[in-house]
């Protein structure tokens, strides 16, 4: 089987990682090729895929229309020389590209809301989660199947110790993701820290953010006016490494997104050994209850969030965090998430479309 997976853009993203993670697991069964349109390529990121991956750059500049043409050439013309038998899109937007090859081209869809104009000329539609795929079958016209997302579980170094002494610890949170509010909720988090500190009698409990993006200044600024900078930590963006080896250090990870088709760092929490608190929203809602584990509140309630992570604080100090109903109790239950699973969905999907 010849696979090419295509792509905008190789930054470090999730969904960017995931993708190498998905290449790294397909080359071991099938020839495997990566395209990336753009000249946005993070060279780190880029060393880590597996030499059997073939990797083709067209270097189009980020946003130029100017180039499309140029890059439509580029694009089939390597068409011709590999001859794929599935090309797998990553943003729908790459439709264009392969307007002669639209039989052997598929898509997943990471979020909700799209411009569907495109979706009616994939042959196949992949989902990340059954909300994605209700919207997807609702606007395009098209049945979706669900694959989810996936980390590679079993590299994660594992919480094993749950012992909390108040008086003498400090309770660490941590919330892994771009530096995006408006649909991450950073602003959420500071405020509910605020609340906790607020309390004469508020625990010793320290925030870390990881993850980089515009909105640093601001949610600096959010956090001096709330009173709570001192409380604060922004680590600004880390490798894929550093997060499996450092994850379990925290006592908590939080992700009160107000948007979120799927929801991986939730995985990566998990994976970890950690509780979790994550919104009450499609995807995450989705994960927590595939997994019967994890505690939810409502998106941008500041409130909620605080009296959840109380919740999780007094557990920990009970020194019965892992009895409670929202800790993790079955660890194999994981497996359904682990990319190597979503892998090997894709390539069972692909072996029937190749026989259709």
């Amino acid at each position: 089987m010849n696979i090419l997976h295509v792509t905008f853009n190789l930054t470090t993203g999730g969904a960017e990682t995931m993708l190498i993670d998905i290449i790294n697991r397909q080359c071991l069964h099938a020839s495997v090729s990566l395209l990336i349109v753009n000249d946005v390529v993070d060279t780190h990121l880029r060393n880590t895929i597996d030499k059997k991956v073939n990797i083709h750059l067209i270097n189009r500049k980020e946003h130029s229309r100017l180039q499309l043409f140029t890059a439509f050439i580029k694009v089939n013309r390597l068409l011709n020389t590999l001859k794929p038998d599935v090309i797998h899109c990553h943003d729908i937007k790459l439709l264009p590209l392969f307007a002669f090859h639209r039989t052997k081209t598929v898509l997943t869809v990471h979020a909700i809301g799209l411009n569907w104009c495109f979706t009616k000329y994939f042959k196949k539609i992949f989902a990340i989660s059954e909300s994605v795929k209700a919207d997807v079958d609702s606007h395009s016209g098209k049945q979706a199947t669900v694959i989810y997302n996936g980390i590679k579980c079993n590299e994660y170094h594992k919480r094993t110790d749950y012992r909390f002494i108040p008086t003498t610890e400090q309770f660490k949170i941590v919330f892994l993701s771009r530096l995006c509010p408006a649909i991450k909720g950073q602003h959420v988090a500071i405020e509910a820290l605020r609340l906790l500190k607020d309390n004469p009698l508020s625990p010793n409990i320290s925030l870390t953010f990881i993850g980089d993006g515009d909105a640093l200044s601001d949610l600096l600024i959010q956090a001096k006016q709330c009173g709570v900078a001192d409380d604060i930590s922004f680590l600004g963006k880390v490798d894929r490494q550093w997060v499996k080896t450092h994850l379990h250090e925290y006592h908590l990870l939080i992700q009160p997104s107000l948007s979120e088709g799927f929801g991986l760092t939730v995985i990566e929490g998990f994976a970890a050994g950690l509780p979790v608190i994550a919104s009450n929203i499609d995807g995450p809602r989705e994960i927590l209850s595939t997994l019967q584990a994890g505690l939810t509140v409502e998106p941008s309630n500041p409130q909620a969030l605080a009296d959840k992570i109380m919740t999780v604080y007094n557990s920990y100090c009970a020194g019965n965090i892992q009895n409670t109903s929202y800790f993790l109790q079955d660890a194999t239950k994981l497996q359904q998430f682990d990319v190597a699973t979503t892998a090997d969905n894709y390539l069972k999907t692909y072996s029937l479309l190749i026989q259709q």
